[in-house]
């Protein structure tokens, strides 16, 4: 092996500059073993098997795995996306949350304590929004004796439950009321 060679031997396995693979292998009559161990011991040599990072433009390297090379594309996509699609992502699950939750809960009307009516919440939220007449039937049902509760899961159902109850409390007394007054 000549000189040259050796020199980039050891400045390859080591990380080191060409003069300092020079001097480590003129140091140990150009021995490479003895001048790569040499320049450990110094602090010089680099683990060559570590892999480095740089924000400077990208250079061609080795051939990359197909793993690597599709998660390098869904990062530059997800990059693309920026506040907007972020944010359109997270209403879009919010959306997805409470369309889940009302179909998973149920609207119960009820008459002298007898079930007269049960549907999915999301048709009584569906009837609130496109056509606004359906709030004042609810409300016109508190003062025939209909009461209203949610049955399903999570906690708010029992604060829905309790304003409901409240309601109906009110409207019966009104009209109690009412009756009395005549």
């Amino acid at each position: 092996m000549e000189k040259l060679e050796k020199v980039e031997l050891v400045r390859e396995k080591c990380g080191v500059t060409y003069e300092e693979a020079k001097r480590a292998l003129e140091e140990h009559d150009f021995d490479v073993l003895d001048a790569i161990v040499a320049l450990e011991r110094e602090g010089k040599a680099q683990d060559t098997r570590t892999a480095s990072y740089s924000t400077a433009p990208e250079q061609k390297s080795g051939p990359v795995s197909p793993e690597m090379a599709q998660a390098q594309s869904e990062y530059h996509e997800q990059s693309k996306k920026g506040k907007f699609g972020e944010l359109w992502g997270r209403f879009c699950g919010q959306v997805k949350y409470v369309l889940r939750a009302s179909v998973e809960m149920t609207f119960i009307v009820e008459r002298h304590n007898e079930r007269v009516l049960a549907m999915p919440v999301l048709f009584v939220i569906i009837g609130l929004l496109a056509w606004g007449a359906s709030l004042w039937l609810l409300v016109i049902g508190l003062f025939l004796g209909f009461r209203y509760r949610i049955e399903g899961a999570g906690p708010i159902t029992l604060d829905v439950n309790d304003v409901m109850d409240k309601a109906a409390d009110v409207a019966e007394d009104l009209t109690e009321n009412l009756k009395n007054d005549k």
